[in-house]
């Protein structure tokens, strides 16, 4: 697993100081992040959309699992990712914006066009 850490605004050159003193309760796992998310992508985006397996990122407002989501298809298998959506890792709750919905849509569309599905 991979652990991000995110940050406003790095120096383009320069010192850079980051000093770690991370505390959160993981309530929710990686597994049942993947699950919510292929949940709401399937049933709320489109039904060939799933979750794969995330990444921890910390950023200045909590600890969250950002879940790939990814187009797929029973006869041709993955055909790419379309976006990410973060759940936070104590309520497990999505973060995603409408915006942020209408563009995994379009990505999933553009695939699945050039796919020819």
């Amino acid at each position: 697993m991979t652990i991000l850490i995110e940050t406003e605004k790095l120096p383009e050159r320069g010192p850079l100081n980051i000093r770690l003193d991370v505390s959160t309760t993981i309530n929710t796992t990686a597994e049942e992040a993947r699950r919510k998310v292929s949940v709401f992508a399937g049933n709320e985006i489109a039904d060939l959309l799933s979750g794969e397996t995330p990444d921890l990122v910390w950023q200045k407002n909590g600890a969250y699992w950002r879940v790939p989501v990814v187009l797929s298809s029973r006869s041709l298998g993955r055909i790419g990712l379309v976006g990410f959506i973060d759940v936070n890792v104590e309520t497990g709750e999505l973060r995603l914006t409408e915006q942020m919905t209408r563009r995994i849509e379009e990505n999933a569309q553009r695939f699945a066009t050039g796919a020819a599905l």
